[in-house]
Order: C-alpha cells, then structure tokens, then sequence
C-alpha cells in the first residue's frame, strides 16, 4: 500500500520539478476547490451547513475576502461565485507578477507546492504507521486487519492528495510579496559599514 502510495507522490513530485507550466497545476487545483465548494454550496439549505460552508471558504480565501466579501459570495449565484474567487486568485499571481516577475513567480509556485508535498508526505507516513500499529485490533471484531488497512489506507491518501490542492491554493491566493523601498535599505546598508 505504502509502495502504491510513494510511486503517484514521488512521480507527482517529479513532473512538478520537471514543468515548465507550473501555473497550470495551481490553475486545475483551484477549478477543482471551487467545483467542490459550489457543490456543497448548491446543496445546503440550512443555517448550520451556510456557517460550515463560510467556515470552508474562509480558511481557503484567508484575509484575501473580508467577512462581508465572504458573505456576499455565498449570496452569488454558482457562476458569479466561481469567477469572483478565480478573478482574486489571478489578480493576486498578477501582483507576484508585476513585483518579482514571471520566472520567480513561477518558482515561488514550484516551491510551495513542493515542500507541502514534502511536508504532507511525512505526516502520511506518520498516520500509516500508527495505523499499522492499531489496526490488527480490527480481528477481534471478525474483520480482515489487511483489508480494513487498505481501505483505511486508500481514505488517508485521498485526503492527503486533497490537503496538498487545499494548501497550495490557500498559501497562493493569501501570499503577498512586499517590496522594500531604496529608503528603508540605505539605513541599514550605513550602519552596518558603521560597525566595520
């Protein structure tokens, strides 16, 4: 299972590195978030399941949405919803863009992407451990420890394969690169030729 697991991780990880069109992959991630929020938007009625969803879509969008922006997005219709959140989306890469240029934004994509995999791959392992290590109490109650553990095993890794979208669209759409200005530099540039 573990092996399964490492092969789509690790050739997933490679075909980041190796892309040239890393844009694309944050782009497809982010119709597939959106895609899932409109679902669970279409389908709730009541009071309980709006707070839920505002939840979810405040702990993606961060700081980039407001409390009334966020609250005015649940009031739009799906199509009006979906461009609303891919237009900040955009308009957040474009100022990365415009600051450090196409290259290094890209690069910076790459990189995030990157150690969430990294990062998330090591809590996985964690998790299939400790699952490994429990799960033969799973025979007491006439289940198959080796079946239970794989499709124990198959749900973590759908959610890890979904964390790693999540955290890559929340860290892009919430990342504002700063400039320092050519005032605040010279300061320090002085007293540090002070110190010599």
């Amino acid at each position: 299972v573990l092996n399964d697991q490492r092969h789509v991780i690790f050739s997933q990880r490679k075909s980041v590195i190796n892309s040239n069109k890393i844009f694309e992959y944050s782009d497809n991630f982010l119709s597939e978030i959106i895609e899932n929020l409109v679902n669970k938007k279409s389908n709730f009625t009541s009071a309980n399941n709006t707070k839920d969803l505002e939840n979810q879509i405040n702990s993606l969008v961060g700081k980039s949405f407001n409390k009334i922006e966020v609250q005015d997005l649940l009031k739009k219709n799906n199509e009006e919803f979906k461009k609303k959140i891919e237009e900040k989306f955009i308009e957040k890469r474009n100022q990365r863009i415009k600051i450090i240029g196409e290259k290094q934004a890209m690069h910076i994509e790459k990189t995030i992407f990157l150690q969430s995999i990294d990062l998330n791959w090591k809590s996985h392992i964690q998790y299939l451990e400790q699952l490994r290590q429990v799960i033969g109490l799973r025979s007491y109650g006439q289940r198959d420890p080796l079946v239970e553990y794989k499709k124990e095993a198959f749900g973590l890794f759908e959610n890890l394969l979904n964390k790693l979208k999540t955290d890559l669209i929340t860290v892009l759409i919430n990342l504002t690169i700063v400039e320092k200005k050519e005032e605040e530099i010279k300061p320090i540039e002085t007293s540090q030729k002070n110190i010599k």
